[in-house]
């Protein structure tokens, strides 16, 4: 019983030890320097990115490292505060002029819980910047008109992916959704694109 308990251990030691050596590492490329699209499925009643922020006062440059980010950003979604906020990201693969779905979903039930978690895949993307990150973290997406103000950085997107992700276009599309204290989703949801290449690095 000692040996087996042992030796279930053992294996699972080893497993966390040679799991990284199976995850590759890119980075998401973008196409240009405007970084949001609208969606081309765009759901009944959701807005782009402008019904989540408003990206007027945040200057978006491509340089050669990348796109340099400085500004803020100032929340626009008219949602309440007791607002439970929905995330899905889809990736979608461009194949002989069609876009083509992948197996590359999330789902998050509780974004607000997890959006600022240093663990999260996204953290480095642009929540590592945030100045006012408990102002952020407590009112999240939920209160219109909160400033996100951000210090001047490179935007960088890195993805572990324990799979081979082919070459070509790509387009992220992210959907937000407001759920309100009777469980019922709000039309007023958000959906944009990101469009650009993984690299492998």
């Amino acid at each position: 019983m000692d040996l087996n308990f042992s030796l279930l251990w053992l294996i699972i030691i080893v497993l966390e030890i040679v799991k990284p050596s199976f995850e590759t590492n890119y980075e998401y490329v973008l196409e240009d320097e405007s970084v949001f699209n609208d969606c081309v499925d765009n759901p009944p009643g959701y807005s782009n990115i402008s019904g989540l922020f408003d990206l007027s006062h945040v200057n978006f440059e491509m340089g050669p490292e990348g796109i340099h980010v400085e500004g803020k950003l100032i929340c626009s979604w008219d949602i309440q505060p007791t607002d439970l906020i929905e995330s899905q990201v889809s990736v979608f693969h461009l194949d002989r002029g069609t876009w083509k779905p992948t197996i590359l979903n999330l789902t998050i039930k509780n974004f607000c819980k997890i959006h600022l978690d240093p663990k999260q895949y996204w953290y480095n993307v642009y929540p590592k910047y945030i100045i006012n990150r408990e102002e952020a973290k407590e009112k999240c997406y939920n209160y219109i008109g909160t400033e996100y103000f951000f210090e001047p950085f490179i935007m960088k997107m890195y993805f572990g992916a324990g799979l081979k992700i082919p070459p070509g276009r790509k387009r992220m599309v992210f959907i937000l959704t407001a759920i309100d204290v009777n469980n019922v989703r709000r039309p007023n949801g958000i959906c944009f694109e990101i469009k650009g290449e993984f690299v492998k690095v």
